[in-house]
């Protein structure tokens, strides 16, 4: 049945995830996997509810003697973070993902492997087509485009949802049981430009090689922004000789830390710039940046954006990037935070997109609003969109000890219940149903959002033995 994974005491999870690793699924195009997942259902004569923004819903009937349980809901999503390394040739919109074992790892050939949420979406799948199973009635919740703003999750319609409890898969580590998260924003920023004819010497910069990484879950492990690096040697050129730029790009995902940057830009003076490469790695502060280069080369170009126009960019570059403010309570984990996304220069503006993560509803306000009164002071404009809320459940919760004993009972450890520097749906579905439990569980995944994605096979055995030991309860 496997056709690449193999040694793993449970083939069925690892079946679809086979599958729909074949299916492109990157945010905005889960039309293919929701297909997917609809024939599922059909074939298996399952109640099935698909709506206009390919959220899908699946019905299992209780087994014989469960059916005055309470129902469950189990929930993830369909679409994943698409990103490549530099060289690695992959259409997202056509292609399926290259699988790749070494021994208890699974990754992907140069790409993000689609772990998260793949792995939530198998489970689901596998537990659905298991008739030898003992469960209450179960809701299983796939949804579309989680990954830029939960847009599938705000749209879906909970009038079709009877439980109210309800297990997300959508965590990253085995032995944490996700109680909480933060809430998060996006922000647009243009910078209007006029290029103009300028004579001078032209140089491009590209910066890369840096790991990277998920903006909420890795922003305070002092990863490189390649935005932020790139503004910094920027700064230090300006310093010595005046720059005008003419073009910068970098950046594809809101939600994951910038790897590549690249900048054109024009000066009256040739540089030396032999030294730019010691000043970035000076820096460096992560080790999963080790790789950090920086290519100076000649360019060819003779336009470029007025001079009082790179000093309003330079300013944006430094803005406060990364964790803004701790937690002062345990766990201590980052409060709030922001990422410099993405930059890529159009005909008429600069565009720059922001994300902003927090706990506190207030600390939201607080970043967009900085960012505001920075864009006004600019004479740029910012638009705010994707808000959702963060989330909190009780850590004494039924339904977290029930998971923490199946846990326990099938691997022999306990698991801890805790906080996510990252946006969940689960604080987005507790509005919309009233009196909603709900845990975040998942299998260990490693450097999501990365090309350097990896997830433990063995984990993921074991997380579907929990799922199976928690429906008998």
């Amino acid at each position: 049945m496997l056709e690449i994974i193999k040694g793993v005491k449970n083939e069925m999870p690892f079946y679809y995830f086979e599958q729909i690793s074949k299916i492109p699924r990157a945010s905005g195009n889960e039309k293919g996997a929701c297909d997917y997942i609809a024939s599922f259902a059909r074939d298996r004569g399952l109640y099935c509810y698909r709506d206009e923004f390919n959220n899908v819903l699946i019905v299992k009937n209780a087994t014989q003697g469960r059916e005055k349980d309470k129902p469950i809901m189990l929930q993830a999503h369909t679409d994943m973070v698409a990103e490549k390394n530099v060289g690695t040739k992959h259409n997202f919109e056509k292609d399926p993902i290259e699988l790749i074992q070494e021994g208890n790892i699974l990754r992907a050939n140069g790409t993000t492997l689609g772990a998260d949420d793949g792995f939530g979406v198998a489970l689901m799948l596998a537990i659905l087509d298991d008739n030898t199973l003992s469960h209450p009635k179960i809701e299983c919740l796939f949804t579309s485009s989680e990954e830029i703003g939960l847009v599938g999750a705000s749209k879906f319609d909970y009038s079709k949802i009877e439980a109210r409890r309800m297990v997300n898969l959508d965590s990253a580590e085995e032995d944490t049981v996700i109680i909480g998260c933060c809430g998060g924003i996006r922000t647009e920023l243009t910078l209007p430009i006029i290029k103009s004819s300028c004579e001078g010497y032209a140089y491009r910069i590209t910066v890369g090689g840096l790991c990277g990484g998920h903006s909420g879950e890795d922003i305070n492990k002092n990863r490189l922004n390649a935005h932020i690096l790139m503004g910094k040697l920027l700064c230090k050129i300006d310093g010595e000789s005046r720059i005008r730029i003419s073009y910068i790009s970098g950046g594809d995902k809101d939600n994951a830390i910038p790897r590549e940057c690249e900048c054109v830009f024009l000066t009256g003076n040739e540089l030396d710039l032999s030294r730019i490469n010691s000043f970035a790695r000076s820096f460096l502060k992560a080790k999963e940046d080790e790789g950090l280069f920086v290519k100076v080369e000649k360019a060819d170009t003779s336009s470029a954006i007025p001079r009082n126009s790179t000093k309003k960019l330079l300013e944006i570059l430094s803005v406060r990037n990364g964790v803004l403010y701790f937690r002062s309570e345990p766990p201590i984990l980052p409060e709030t935070s922001r990422n410099l996304a993405r930059i890529r220069t159009e005909e008429s503006c600069i565009s720059i997109g922001f994300s902003s993560r927090s706990y506190l509803e207030a600390r939201l306000d607080e970043s967009t609003a900085e960012l505001d009164s920075l864009a006004q002071g600019l004479g740029a404009k910012t638009m705010h969109h994707e808000r959702y809320p963060g989330w909190a459940s009780p850590i004494d919760s039924s339904l977290v000890k029930s998971w923490q004993e199946a846990f326990l009972k099938v691997s022999g450890k306990k698991t801890e219940a805790t906080l996510i520097h990252a946006g969940l749906e689960c604080g987005l579905m507790s509005k919309h149903l009233e009196g909603l439990e709900a845990i975040s569980v998942g299998c260990n995944v490693h450097d999501l959002h990365t090309p350097r994605e990896t997830m433990e096979i063995d984990s993921m055995d074991k997380i579907y033995d929990t799922l199976v030991e928690l429906l008998k309860k």
